[in-house]
């Protein structure tokens, strides 16, 4: 069955989506539709909200956690002006059975996870054994291996990232990561924060919310 979805997830991610690369209808409030499965970073009623479509086997998925996203937690995310919604959206089998390994942990150690995935990407996604090394990862986060192990013959688990992907194309247009969705305004690949932070104090701006 993994391997149906496996199959099945190559040719998604080597689909374009055709049309234009609006995320919203004009006239249509947004609505990025966050539920209780959605991983969160930010407090609920921040008046913005980001969608993030990434891979963690993405290099420049790994510079925006890395390099710009500290800077946006500082200035936006912990002062509870913008929420950021994680969303996978994986390029290969790897990077797939690396989301699985996030969502089996603890949920509250989801993000620190990401981090390490993203800070670490070039040494497990290399390695020799590439899946003990995720096991070993998910172990420092309280996963361990019998429950790992468990987890990555899920197709549940499985399921769930893929269809999310599926949709993410469906509705967003996505056929790259990163993808940034803010308020619905799209913006794709790797930007600096003074890129998010323009389109940060503009959203903010529109909904009456002082931006210093």
């Amino acid at each position: 069955m993994l391997k149906t979805l496996l199959a099945g997830l190559a040719l998604a991610a080597a689909t374009f989506m055709a049309g234009s690369a609006s995320a919203q209808d004009a006239g249509k409030p947004w609505d990025p539709k966050i539920t209780d499965t959605d991983y969160v970073l930010g407090k609920a009623d921040a008046p913005v909200t980001v969608l993030e479509f990434a891979s963690f086997t993405c290099p420049h998925c790994a510079a925006f956690t890395n390099d710009v996203l500290p800077q946006i937690e500082k200035s936006y995310i912990d002062t509870g002006k913008v929420k950021l919604v994680f969303r996978q959206f994986p390029l290969n089998g790897l990077d797939l059975r690396a989301g699985m390994m996030a969502r089996c942990a603890p949920r509250d150690q989801y993000f620190n996870i990401a981090k390490v995935l993203f800070q670490t990407q070039q040494s497990w996604a290399t390695a020799g054994d590439p899946i003990g090394a995720l096991a070993q990862i998910g172990g420092m986060a309280g996963l361990p291996k019998d429950k790992f192990d468990a987890c990555l013959a899920d197709n549940t688990i499985a399921d769930a990232i893929v269809n999310g992907m599926q949709a993410a194309q469906t509705t967003y247009q996505v056929n790259a990561t990163p993808t940034f969705v803010v308020e619905g305004e799209k913006l794709e690949g790797e930007a600096s924060f003074d890129t998010f932070k323009a389109l940060f104090d503009k959203k903010l701006a529109e909904k009456g919310v002082a931006t210093n």
